[in-house]
């Protein structure tokens, strides 16, 4: 991952070059990896450039002083997600890409199994809400969402415990995924720190919360080392997942990256 320091307005730069590059992108031709592989990374490569964008989108509109670093943070953090994804996918790209396309059918089973436990909720409301949505959503498609479910099951119970729900598609947990793929860093220090605005735990409330002589003060305003902090990831992020993304499709080289930051 490309680290640099660099003031805020450099940053912000260096992501307006990140996702012109990213929206020049053409892919003419399947990966060899075949469709599965080839529509995931696109998709990747539109959620993390919009993501990017909407960044840049904010700051237009907020400004240095007001800018909501919070909402900026939270966008940028599925950024690291996807970059350590789609790097993982690639060490096995036509096997994984199909296995992370195939869990959908156990989420779909998991969420119907939810909203069917619920319909027996004590409270009225949810209990009427529920079985509404039983009626209308579930029941006529719960024989289909098993039987695809049935299909894929063993491919994910195997890295569960028994009686324990599968939890993800890979059957890691995202740091152990960025271990896999050389991101170990990242995650230990740029998504623990992201984690704080997703979780909302005290470090968010800090940002606001201001201690002086006269005590306690609240200020809307955005602190300039978190308007930087914001760019600094979405650049490092994108730049990650760029790298890849352009040698698995042949569109440009770590040398366009690398120019993008000047």
């Amino acid at each position: 991952m490309t680290i640099r320091g660099l003031t805020n307005e450099q940053h912000r730069n260096v992501l307006t070059k990140l996702v012109s590059l990213a929206r020049s992108a053409e892919v003419r031709q399947l990966h060899s990896a075949g469709p599965e592989y080839t529509s995931l990374m696109v998709c990747f490569l539109v959620h993390s450039s919009t993501a990017a964008d909407c960044v840049l989108r904010l700051h237009d509109s907020f400004g240095d002083d007001y800018f909501p670093t919070t909402v900026g943070y939270t966008i940028v953090r599925p950024m690291f997600e996807i970059d350590v994804t789609a790097h993982y996918i690639s060490q096995d790209s036509a096997a994984r890409a199909r296995r992370y396309i195939d869990y959908e059918k156990v989420i779909k089973k998991q969420q119907m199994d939810a909203w069917g436990k619920h319909r027996n909720s004590k409270k009225p409301d949810w209990k009427e809400a529920m079985e509404m949505a039983w009626q209308e959503e579930w029941e006529p498609r719960q024989g289909i969402i098993r039987a695809e479910f049935d299909l894929v099951r063993t491919h994910f119970e195997g890295n569960t415990k028994k009686g324990q729900p599968i939890r993800n598609w890979s059957g890691k947990s995202i740091r152990q995924m960025a271990i896999e793929v050389d991101h170990e860093e990242a995650y230990d220090i740029f998504y623990a720190d992201l984690s704080s605005f997703t979780h909302g735990d005290v470090r968010l409330a800090n940002r606001f919360l201001h201690l002086d002589s006269t005590g306690m003060s609240w200020s809307s305003q955005a602190r300039h080392l978190d308007i930087g902090g914001v760019f600094r990831y979405a650049d490092i992020f994108l730049s990650c997942f760029l790298g890849l993304f352009g040698k698995e499709f042949g569109l440009w080289s770590e040398k366009e990256i690398k120019n993008c930051w000047g």
